[in-house]
C-alpha cells in the first residue's frame, strides 16, 4: 500500500540486493516509474537522503548514483540546502527541424503567444555584423519578444535582420504573427536552413524579470544564424528557461 504522505510512493520502493541489477539502478527505475505514473507532481520534494538511505538500506553514495541517473534524464533536480525535487516537465526541442517558435510550439500541441518588448533600428552588433556582412549598410531591425507557451513565459528572443532586406518591417504586427511567415510571404525570402549554437549561461537581470525564472537558475541560450539559400538573413539569440525547456540533438553517424 502506498503511503499518503508526500513522497510516500518513493519510500515504498524495495531494492533486491540479490538481483544482478545494481541497486542504484533499481532505485532509479523505481522512482522513474512513480513519476511516469504521475504519483508525484512537478516541484514535489523527495524524502530526505538520510530517510531514503535508511529505508533502502544503502549508503549515501549509492543513493546519489541513483539520483545522478534521474538528474541526467531531467526527472529530478537537487538544490543545495533545500533538497531534491521532481523537475517540471520540459518542452523538448528537436534539432534538425527548422521551425519558428510559433511553428514549434503548435507542432507540440501548445498554444504560442508573444509580447513585443522592443523594436529598434540600430547598428548591428559586432557578432551580427560579422555574420550578416555588409560594411556599407549595417543597420538592422532589432526585435525583442517575450515568447509564451500556454500562457507561461518560456523564452526571450532577440533577433537582428538587415534593414536593406526587409524595408519597413516595423509596420507588421510582430507580437501576433510569425516573423518567418512575414519574411517569406511579404519579402520573398525563402528560408532554407540555419545553424544553431547551444550553451548554458547565467540569466541577465532583464531575462530574470521577463521570464520570472526561479533563483538561482541557469538559462539555455540558442544562437541562430538563418539563411535564405546562401544569403544571411537573421542573427538571433533566444534565452530559454532551463527549468522548462531542453534541447535534443539527433545525430546520424556517417557511413564510410
Amino acid at each position: 500500500m502506498i503511503s499518503t504522505i508526500p513522497g510516500g510512493a518513493v519510500l515504498a520502493i524495495r531494492p533486491d540486493k540479490s538481483s544482478g541489477t545494481p541497486v542504484y539502478l533499481q532505485i532509479a527505475e523505481g522512482i522513474r516509474e512513480i513519476l511516469k505514473r504521475g504519483l508525484m507532481s512537478a516541484g514535489m520534494p523527495l524524502p530526505p537522503e538520510r530517510v531514503l538511505c535508511q529505508q533502502y538500506g544503502v549508503s549515501r553514495m549509492t543513493l546519489r548514483q541513483a539520483f545522478d541517473v534521474l538528474d541526467r534524464d531531467g526527472l529530478i533536480e537537487t538544490h543545495r540546502g533545500r533538497g531534491t525535487f521532481v523537475s517540471p516537465k520540459r518542452l523538448a526541442k528537436q534539432q534538425q527541424e527548422m521551425r519558428s517558435f510559433t511553428e514549434e510550439i503548435r507542432a507540440r500541441g501548445g498554444v504560442p503567444s508573444s509580447q513585443l518588448v522592443s523594436l529598434l533600428v540600430r547598428k548591428a552588433t559586432a557578432e551580427a555584423r560579422h555574420f550578416l556582412g555588409d560594411p556599407v549598410d549595417d543597420r538592422v531591425f532589432e526585435i525583442r519578444r517575450l515568447r509564451f507557451s500556454d500562457g507561461e513565459p518560456l523564452a526571450v528572443e532577440t533577433v537582428q535582420i538587415p534593414c536593406r532586406l526587409c524595408p519597413n518591417l516595423d509596420r507588421f504586427d510582430l507580437a501576433n504573427h510569425s516573423l518567418y511567415k512575414i519574411l517569406e510571404e511579404n519579402y520573398g525570402l525563402t528560408l532554407t536552413h540555419c545553424v544553431e549554437e547551444i550553451s548554458a549561461a547565467r540569466p541577465e537581470r532583464m531575462h530574470k524579470k521577463l521570464l520570472g525564472a526561479p533563483t538561482p537558475a541557469a538559462v539555455l541560450v540558442i544562437k541562430r544564424k538563418t539563411y535564405a539559400t546562401e544569403v544571411p538573413v537573421e542573427f538571433g539569440a533566444t534565452v530559454y528557461r532551463a527549468d522548462a525547456y531542453s534541447a535534443i540533438v539527433r545525430s546520424v553517424r556517417a557511413q564510410s
